[in-house]
């Protein structure tokens, strides 16, 4: 009796352990791919940026009427990052705004430069 008791308890525990939902399986319902946001995506995030970039006082308000230039994936070093351009001709800092983005679409750096 005392090893059936044994036995039965033993594959209790291991069924227990070996389905979904434990440790790292394959049946855990997300996907660890990267989804690559498109150019017209771009081109709204860039504008939030913006909007975040005056309200930190790092650009000038008058980047609140700049217009979309270009949207267009680049690479730099071996990275691939979306690199989306503003121009504003009021600028007080420079005409042209270079948001980068990485192919997501996070933010990374944004600058007057390009570089």
């Amino acid at each position: 009796m005392k090893k059936i008791l044994v036995i039965v308890t033993a594959l209790i525990s291991f069924a227990t352990f070996a389905g979904p939902g434990h440790g790292h399986s394959h049946g855990h319902g997300h996907s660890h791919s990267i989804v690559a946001v498109s150019k017209q995506r771009t081109v709204e995030i860039g504008k939030k940026q913006i909007e975040r970039l005056i309200e930190s006082k790092k650009i000038d308000t008058s980047w609140k009427n700049a217009k979309h230039d270009a949207s267009e994936k680049k690479t730099f070093g071996k990275k691939k990052e979306w690199l989306v351009t503003f121009i504003n001709e009021k600028g007080v800092k420079g005409k042209k705004l270079f948001i980068f983005l990485t192919p997501s679409g996070e933010f990374i750096a944004a600058n007057f430069t390009g570089k």
